[in-house]
């Protein structure tokens, strides 16, 4: 599940930055600094987010910047906050 996760968040950090497709995003990848993710971009980043990972929704309540440093960080949050989502529906 997290393979096809991590390649859900690339798909839409190439699309939202309008980058190359064979851009090489690894774990480790800074969104800001290596990628130029920036306030208005995360927004339209997040929403692209829930628009194409069902069962995510983002909470205003637990993201944090930190959440946005690396690929591994934001597919961690979006874990979580698809494991805390299946907890409360199930």
């Amino acid at each position: 599940m997290k393979h096809n996760l991590t390649e859900k968040i690339k798909n839409a950090l190439i699309k939202v930055l309008n980058l190359d497709s064979n851009k090489n995003i690894i774990s480790t990848t800074r969104l800001k600094e290596d990628l130029g993710l920036d306030s208005m971009s995360s927004l339209t980043f997040l929403m692209a987010l829930e628009e194409s990972i069902i069962g995510f929704i983002v909470d205003p309540e637990t993201l944090e910047s930190n959440h946005l440093e690396t690929l591994d960080t934001i597919t961690e949050y979006v874990l979580l906050q698809l494991k805390e989502a299946k907890d409360v529906y199930y």
